[in-house]
């Protein structure tokens, strides 16, 4: 069947410059000019739909991404917090490391795609929000 298709493929082809040729023939170059312009235009839509396609399922696909590393990091964090692993250094910064990762999507969602995504702030020790707080106060000290 693929050898058919092949014939077929090539026969459409020989077909579109032999009627372009007797296009030009029987009246004039003008014509022959929109035809191909018209042919090229097709080509072009036809090549912008396939684009669009591939956009969206290159989007779909790292949402999908991002969205099992959010499970991935939830999950992390359940194990932490049982009374077995509670307080667990490596856990800890594994559960960091994964936060890290999550922002360099949300950057990465940012950089290539229309979405405006808030995330969480953290230090070292995993507290959320508390990182800016402490910077701020470093940079502008109370006066007394």
């Amino acid at each position: 069947m693929n050898f058919i298709t092949q014939i077929s493929k090539y026969i459409f082809y020989i077909s579109l410059v032999l009627n372009a040729v007797l296009l030009m023939f029987l009246v004039g170059v003008l014509p022959f000019l929109l035809y191909i312009s018209i042919l090229a235009n097709i080509l072009l839509i036809w090549y912008a739909y396939q684009f669009v396609i591939e956009n969206n399922k290159i989007e779909e696909d790292i949402n999908s991404l991002f969205d099992d590393t959010e499970d991935f990091v939830k999950h992390l964090e359940q194990i932490h917090e049982l009374e077995m692993y509670y307080g667990d250094q490596n856990l800890q910064n594994l559960i960091n490391h994964s936060k890290n990762l999550i922002n360099q999507y949300v950057d990465i969602q940012e950089k290539y795609y229309d979405v405006e995504v808030e995330f969480d702030e953290f230090d070292e020790e995993g507290a959320h929000g508390d990182a800016k707080e402490k910077e701020e106060e470093e940079i502008w000290p109370e006066e007394e």
